[in-house]
């Protein structure tokens, strides 16, 4: 049941307009790349998933990468896009990094 609210919300925040990023944390093995995975599924708009625990380095290049790859769904589509990043928090500075990307799609208007 709890899950189910948790998908339900997160589906009515993708749809509002752009205006926060959202973050979903909880303890590990509970489910959040299955439910997130299962929101994108349900949004019905063009998404990119994209995973920094897998045993390649990741950084602030493959980071900006992810983010084109949506940029780039998002101007294919009126309705935007959705990028999701699981484990972000294993890339370094990426809090920084997803600011600057996130404040420049602002002033591009992309969304």
């Amino acid at each position: 049941m709890i899950r189910l609210a948790i998908h339900n919300e997160l589906l009515k925040r993708l749809k509002e307009k752009r205006r926060f990023l959202q973050v979903l944390a909880g303890p590990r093995q509970v489910g959040k790349t299955t439910l997130v995975r299962q929101v994108m599924e349900a949004a019905k708009i063009p998404a990119h998933y994209a995973s920094a625990d897998e045993p390649t380095l990741r950084d602030r290049t493959w980071l900006e990468q992810q983010w084109d790859i949506a940029r780039l769904k998002a101007g294919e589509s009126k309705s935007g896009a959705l990028l999701v990043l699981d484990e972000i928090q294993k890339i370094p500075d990426w809090s920084s990094v997803v600011k600057l990307l996130w404040d420049a799609d602002t002033h591009s208007g992309v969304h």
